[in-house]
Protein backbone atom coordinates (compact mmCIF):
# COMPACT_ATOMS: atom_id res chain seq x y z
CA UNK A 1 0.00 0.00 0.00
CA UNK A 2 1.17 3.50 -0.80
CA UNK A 3 2.70 5.27 2.23
CA UNK A 4 1.17 8.64 1.32
CA UNK A 5 -2.31 7.07 1.01
CA UNK A 6 -1.89 5.36 4.38
CA UNK A 7 -0.81 8.62 6.02
CA UNK A 8 -3.84 10.46 4.61
CA UNK A 9 -6.16 7.77 5.96
CA UNK A 10 -4.52 7.88 9.40
CA UNK A 11 -4.72 11.68 9.55
CA UNK A 12 -8.38 11.64 8.44
CA UNK A 13 -9.15 9.15 11.23
CA UNK A 14 -7.36 11.29 13.80
CA UNK A 15 -9.25 14.44 12.75
CA UNK A 16 -12.58 12.60 12.73
CA UNK A 17 -11.89 11.09 16.16
CA UNK A 18 -11.24 14.55 17.60
CA UNK A 19 -14.49 15.92 16.12
CA UNK A 20 -16.54 12.92 17.24
CA UNK A 21 -15.18 13.01 20.81
CA UNK A 22 -16.00 16.71 21.17
CA UNK A 23 -19.47 16.26 19.70
CA UNK A 24 -20.26 13.37 22.07
CA UNK A 25 -18.82 15.23 25.07
CA UNK A 26 -21.10 18.20 24.45
CA UNK A 27 -24.23 16.31 23.45
CA UNK A 28 -24.10 13.96 26.47
CA UNK A 29 -24.95 16.93 28.65
CA UNK A 30 -28.03 17.97 26.67
CA UNK A 31 -31.09 18.82 28.73
CA UNK A 32 -33.21 19.92 25.77
CA UNK A 33 -33.05 20.49 22.04
CA UNK A 34 -34.12 23.82 20.61
CA UNK A 35 -37.78 24.22 19.69
CA UNK A 36 -37.15 27.22 17.43
CA UNK A 37 -37.94 26.65 13.76
CA UNK A 38 -34.90 25.62 11.67
CA UNK A 39 -32.59 25.21 14.70
CA UNK A 40 -32.78 21.44 14.16
CA UNK A 41 -32.08 20.93 10.47
CA UNK A 42 -29.75 18.80 8.40
CA UNK A 43 -27.19 21.62 8.65
CA UNK A 44 -27.69 22.90 12.18
CA UNK A 45 -28.19 21.67 15.71
CA UNK A 46 -28.91 23.77 18.78
CA UNK A 47 -29.31 22.42 22.30
CA UNK A 48 -29.05 23.43 25.94
CA UNK A 49 -26.76 21.60 28.34
CA UNK A 50 -27.84 20.71 31.84
CA UNK A 51 -24.35 21.78 32.94
CA UNK A 52 -25.13 25.41 33.76
CA UNK A 53 -27.79 25.80 31.08
CA UNK A 54 -25.21 26.65 28.41
CA UNK A 55 -26.48 26.68 24.82
CA UNK A 56 -24.45 24.94 22.10
CA UNK A 57 -24.83 25.37 18.37
CA UNK A 58 -23.30 23.15 15.70
CA UNK A 59 -23.55 23.82 12.00
CA UNK A 60 -22.17 22.34 8.81
CA UNK A 61 -20.82 24.56 6.03
CA UNK A 62 -23.31 27.40 6.31
CA UNK A 63 -20.85 29.85 4.75
CA UNK A 64 -19.30 27.73 1.97
CA UNK A 65 -16.13 27.11 4.00
CA UNK A 66 -16.47 23.28 4.00
CA UNK A 67 -16.24 23.17 7.79
CA UNK A 68 -18.14 21.99 10.84
CA UNK A 69 -18.29 24.76 13.42
CA UNK A 70 -19.66 25.04 16.92
CA UNK A 71 -20.18 27.71 19.51
CA UNK A 72 -20.85 27.55 23.22
CA UNK A 73 -22.85 30.07 25.19
CA UNK A 74 -22.95 32.67 22.43
CA UNK A 75 -19.15 32.73 21.95
CA UNK A 76 -17.88 33.19 18.41
CA UNK A 77 -17.97 29.95 16.43
CA UNK A 78 -14.83 27.87 16.30
CA UNK A 79 -13.85 25.37 13.63
CA UNK A 80 -14.29 21.77 14.71
CA UNK A 81 -13.34 20.17 11.41
CA UNK A 82 -12.09 21.35 8.00
CA UNK A 83 -12.46 19.96 4.46
CA UNK A 84 -15.88 18.47 5.08
CA UNK A 85 -17.81 17.36 2.01
CA UNK A 86 -21.21 19.04 2.38
CA UNK A 87 -23.24 17.71 -0.54
CA UNK A 88 -21.53 16.06 -3.49
CA UNK A 89 -22.64 13.44 -6.00
CA UNK A 90 -20.07 11.40 -7.92
CA UNK A 91 -21.09 8.52 -10.19
CA UNK A 92 -24.61 8.47 -8.69
CA UNK A 93 -23.25 8.20 -5.12
CA UNK A 94 -24.33 10.98 -2.73
CA UNK A 95 -21.89 12.24 -0.11
CA UNK A 96 -23.97 14.38 2.27
CA UNK A 97 -22.76 15.55 5.68
CA UNK A 98 -25.76 16.10 7.94
CA UNK A 99 -27.54 15.85 11.27
CA UNK A 100 -30.28 13.21 11.57
CA UNK A 101 -32.73 13.41 14.47
CA UNK A 102 -34.21 10.36 16.22
CA UNK A 103 -37.40 9.69 18.15
CA UNK A 104 -37.67 7.50 21.26
CA UNK A 105 -37.74 4.35 19.09
CA UNK A 106 -34.63 5.45 17.16
CA UNK A 107 -36.64 6.25 14.02
CA UNK A 108 -35.58 9.19 11.85
CA UNK A 109 -37.60 12.37 12.31
CA UNK A 110 -38.47 14.70 9.46
CA UNK A 111 -36.16 17.67 9.01
CA UNK A 112 -36.44 20.42 9.98
CA UNK A 113 -37.89 19.01 13.15
CA UNK A 114 -41.34 20.33 14.04
CA UNK A 115 -41.39 22.28 17.34
CA UNK A 116 -43.96 19.89 18.91
CA UNK A 117 -41.81 16.86 18.24
CA UNK A 118 -39.57 15.52 20.98
CA UNK A 119 -36.03 14.61 19.91
CA UNK A 120 -34.34 11.79 21.82
CA UNK A 121 -31.09 11.49 19.90
CA UNK A 122 -29.04 12.92 17.08
CA UNK A 123 -26.71 11.37 14.55
CA UNK A 124 -23.89 13.31 12.93
CA UNK A 125 -22.66 11.95 9.60
CA UNK A 126 -19.79 13.65 7.81
CA UNK A 127 -17.48 12.96 4.92
CA UNK A 128 -13.88 14.08 4.74
CA UNK A 129 -12.06 14.53 1.45
CA UNK A 130 -8.40 13.68 1.72
CA UNK A 131 -6.47 13.45 -1.51
CA UNK A 132 -8.85 11.73 -3.91
CA UNK A 133 -10.61 9.66 -1.24
CA UNK A 134 -13.80 10.20 0.76
CA UNK A 135 -13.92 8.99 4.35
CA UNK A 136 -17.31 8.57 6.04
CA UNK A 137 -17.86 8.94 9.80
CA UNK A 138 -21.07 8.63 11.80
CA UNK A 139 -21.58 9.39 15.48
CA UNK A 140 -24.80 8.83 17.42
CA UNK A 141 -25.60 10.44 20.75
CA UNK A 142 -28.71 10.37 22.91
CA UNK A 143 -30.05 12.55 25.70
CA UNK A 144 -30.94 9.56 27.86
CA UNK A 145 -29.00 10.21 31.09
CA UNK A 146 -29.39 6.54 32.05
CA UNK A 147 -27.50 5.33 28.98
CA UNK A 148 -24.49 3.12 29.72
CA UNK A 149 -21.11 3.95 28.25
CA UNK A 150 -19.85 0.78 26.63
Amino acid sequence: MNVAFTNMAVLANMEADYAQRNFIKHIKGVSSFSTTANDLSTDSLRFTSYFGGVEYEYYIDTDGSRTIKYSKGGDPAGILLKNVVKDTTIDAVNYISKFTYKDKDNNNLSVPVASSTKVYGVELTFYLLRGESFYKYTTYATIDKNQLDI
